[in-house]
């Protein structure tokens, strides 16, 4: 059998730092995305008002809009060939609620006419009530995400290549040339799309001979650059994270930051410390608690500035963004610590594998005692 596409085993990949720090780097791009919109630059100019800023705008919108497909490439990449883990949704659910629960207490003293209508029951239950679009189709996903393993280490790298090239063609780019939306993919807004980035991820990882990092980055570069062009002209579907340009720029940038290594310890335990607050940087700064009450205008007073000076005050409010919830991420885990959450889950994990184990031999046990008595 070829190399290329004998099975891979579980268990067998090492941690990659550098897709560590893209995680990072991608939040920040996510804060710097949403200082852009929401926080009332976008509203405030056009082409034809403020033409340098705007372009500008544009610019950081077609850097930064990838990033929803960057997280579930990463999520395929390093977890395609891992055993499934009960604790790892269970720990993120929890993570979810704590921040819902405590939002929804610290809004109903600041600002109660902001509670929306069943407040506390959508923070006990936020995936299934669509509080976070993200985090409701990445639970989704989870779900599938035992069959997509299999699908990416069973699968030739031949059959995976057909098939993902014919999603960047039917799903990405006829879609976006035509400005349609086909195949329910709700313009990236769903489980299916972050499922077929999670595979896309999982594709990526098993490439034998990746290209050389720079030019992986050249790649995203040139797609951020045809992005920016194409929307510049008024091509509105190139923004859209089903876009052909942003898919593929997000897949370079994988590429690029998987490649990357970190030898040094201090640096790895650095990095991999950032990282592991960029989901609760996430959930904490799109609650409605900061959404509706901090980020709006947040960064309208700036809109109309000189461009050098706008450019600075988007990347300083995001990096206070970034900053200010991880900060209150760090908090969360050492409350998660104290109470010994995680020891208790992956307790709960074992016991659940010798429960599985135990039923298998079972099975075994009385496939063997049945032959017996048939022969």
């Amino acid at each position: 059998m070829n190399k290329e596409n004998a099975p891979v085993l579980p268990g067998t990949q090492e941690r990659t730092y550098g897709l560590d720090l893209l995680k990072i780097v991608t939040m920040m791009f996510i804060c710097i995305l949403h200082v852009c919109n929401k926080g009332g630059i976008t509203s405030q100019i056009s082409l034809s008002t403020y033409p340098d800023n705007y372009r500008l705008v544009v610019f950081l919108k077609a850097l930064t809009y990838g990033s929803v497909n960057i997280y579930s490439m990463i999520s395929g990449y390093v977890g395609y060939n891992k055993k499934f883990k009960l604790s790892r949704p269970v720990m993120i659910w929890l993570e979810l609620i704590f921040y819902t629960l405590s939002c929804t207490l610290l809004l109903s003293f600041i600002r109660p006419d902001l509670l929306p209508e069943g407040a506390w029951f959508k923070s006990i239950m936020p995936v299934m009530n669509r509080e976070y679009w993200y985090m409701t189709a990445y639970f989704g996903m989870v779900v599938l995400m035992p069959f997509l393993n299999v699908i990416i280490q069973k699968s030739s790298m031949k059959t995976m290549s057909f098939v993902l090239l014919g999603v960047l063609v039917f799903y990405c780019t006829i879609p976006t040339i035509m400005d349609v939306s086909v195949f329910n993919l709700g313009g990236g807004y769903s489980t299916i799309w972050l499922c077929i980035m999670y595979i896309a991820g999982g594709y990526l990882a098993r490439i034998k001979k990746k290209p050389h990092p720079l030019l992986s980055f050249a790649l995203f570069i040139l797609m951020v650059l045809l992005t920016w062009f194409l929307r510049l002209k008024d091509v509105s579907a190139i923004l859209n994270y089903t876009s052909h340009t942003v898919v593929i720029g997000a897949a370079a940038l994988v590429m690029t930051f998987a490649q990357i290594k970190i030898n040094k310890k201090f640096l790895q335990k650095s990095v991999t410390f950032v990282a592991n607050s960029t989901l609760g940087i996430f959930i904490l700064h799109v609650h409605t608690l900061i959404w509706d009450t901090i980020l709006p205008n947040c960064a309208k007073a700036y809109a109309k500035s000189n461009v050098f000076f706008l450019a600075l005050m988007i990347i300083v409010i995001a990096a206070a963004i970034f900053v200010g919830c991880g900060i209150v991420d760090v908090l969360r885990r050492g409350l998660f610590w104290l109470l010994h959450i995680k020891p208790l889950l992956q307790k709960a994990d074992k016991l659940l594998e010798k429960l599985f184990a135990g039923k298998e031999k079972e099975k075994a046990e009385e496939a063997v005692t049945e032959d017996k008595k048939e022969t």
